[in-house]
């Protein structure tokens, strides 16, 4: 078979299931609640059946620790989902708002609707976790589902064919297997709604397919998310912190904090407390690896040039494993690539600024990131750099934090993404305000606007205004 006969057998496959998928949801068969909750039910079983196997798939995928996958692509989940069950009838009840004087009797009410047939795209760096929380609430919110995996992270791919079609029919949630050629084929498709995670160019690129067809979506992206330490944050505290975000997942996770803006009175003490923390916490013993080679290579290009005094490392590197030590790079200035591309690795440069319009300035410079991290005792610095930098979400005085509460909502802005989920607001990014109005049959003669308008104009003048 020719790659161009392969490439119309896979569209044409994809064509067959949104073909049954759109008449699964046309039947109404994802409207009922109950079945909503019982199909997430099944998939809170299934996680802790397969408990095993998903730190397994994670650990050949990316050698994540038992205690990272566990904590961000397991138990986060289950939390999630718990959470979503426990709340849904009440995220989806009907909200009652008042009607004019003059459609009375009248009930008006905002409902809640599913899109439709949802497309989910999930990435390697949480591949599991990326995959199944948006599927989950777009279950909850009535849709049905085509998610494709990455195909990078192949442990877990293979993992979620079986896990899902273990709980869901095939009409209901479908997941399409593959690289490349298939996520463009699936763009090529008309979808209701589009659930994108990875990159900002592949992002754009989504983006540019969904506006083709007026397809709503969220994109879910990234961005140099810079974390701000200033002359009176708590330097060892700021060390400790800003190292356990960078370092979780071996930096590949999109909010984590991807380069260091210290204030110049402080920078040295704060090297010096973070090579205290490299020295101490054995960092390179237990840390995820890269994704693959391609990766080991782009973070290895970053380094070129560098000499011994401007990297602080832990630990040796292992290229046949894509097993990278962490490092700190200093020495550098704001026009190093460092601190122009996303490292997306374990590789932390770390710049000075002189002051709070210097450091305003060069903010402004980078397009608007998933999160913003700012150590200081100062609440009205904090504010102050709040206000002047966009970022999707905010953290003070700690990493992280702000994307691991399930009440508040993640996402980005600008160039870092578009629309939220997690909890209730995933449940809401799948579906849409419904206006619904009933009117009662007194008065309804009366307040029919119809010719012949007699002196109602001038009636309407003076009570209408």
């Amino acid at each position: 078979m020719t790659v161009e006969q392969t490439q119309q057998q896979t569209q044409q496959q994809i064509r067959d299931v949104l073909s049954r998928q759109r008449q699964y949801f046309s039947e109404g068969n994802t409207l009922d609640l109950a079945m909503r909750e019982r199909y997430l039910l099944d998939l809170e079983s299934a996680l802790i059946s397969h408990k095993d196997q998903i730190l397994d798939a994670l650990r050949l995928d990316l050698n994540k620790p038992a205690v990272e996958a566990y904590l961000a692509e397991y138990y986060f989940l289950l939390q999630e989902i718990r959470l979503v069950r426990k709340s849904l009838k009440k995220w989806l009840k009907p909200k009652k708002v008042s009607s004019p004087i003059y459609f009375q009797p009248c009930r008006s009410e905002i409902c809640r609707e599913p899109y439709g047939v949802a497309l989910v795209v999930a990435p390697w760096n949480y591949p599991i976790q990326l995959a199944l929380a948006p599927l989950m609430s777009a279950i909850a919110a009535g849709n049905t589902v085509v998610l494709k995996p990455s195909e990078v992270a192949t442990a877990s791919e293979a993992l979620l064919v079986k896990l899902l079609a273990s709980v869901f029919p095939p009409e209901l949630v479908h997941v399409q297997t593959g690289g490349v050629a298939v996520s463009s084929a699936l763009l090529g498709e008309k979808f209701d709604f589009i659930f994108f995670t990875g990159s900002t160019e592949v992002g754009k690129i989504v983006a540019l397919r969904a506006a083709e067809s007026l397809t709503p979506s969220v994109l879910e992206l990234g961005g140099k998310c810079p974390c701000v330490v200033d002359s009176t944050a708590d330097i060892k505290l700021a060390a400790g912190r800003i190292l356990s975000g960078k370092f979780f997942n071996a930096g590949q996770t999109c909010f984590a904090p991807d380069f260091v803006a210290v204030h110049e009175s402080v920078k040295d003490a704060l090297l010096a407390a973070m090579q205290c923390e490299l020295e101490q916490v054995p960092w390179h013993l237990e840390m995820a690896h890269v994704i693959n080679d391609r990766h080991y290579q782009r973070l290895s290009n970053f380094l070129e040039g560098l000499n011994d005094e401007q990297i602080v490392c832990s630990g040796e590197d292992d290229r046949s494993i894509c097993k990278m030590a962490p490092r700190l790079v200093s020495g550098i200035d704001w026009d190093h690539i460092l601190l122009k591309e996303e490292v997306f690795g374990p590789i932390l440069p770390i710049v000075s600024y002189s002051s709070e319009s210097d450091l305003v300035e060069k903010l402004r410079e980078y397009s608007d990131p998933l999160a913003l991290y700012l150590f200081s005792e100062s609440k009205s610095f904090c504010l102050k750099i709040q206000q002047s930098k966009r970022s999707g979400g905010v953290c003070i005085n700690d990493t992280m934090k702000q994307s691991s509460n399930l009440k508040l909502p993640f996402g980005g802005v600008g160039d870092s993404g578009n629309g939220r989920y997690r909890g209730e607001f995933g449940v809401r990014a799948f579906s849409y305000e419904r206006a619904v109005v009933r009117r009662g049959k007194l008065g309804a003669q009366k307040m029919d606007l119809k010719p012949p308008y007699g002196k109602l104009f001038p009636w309407l003048e003076l009570f209408m205004r």
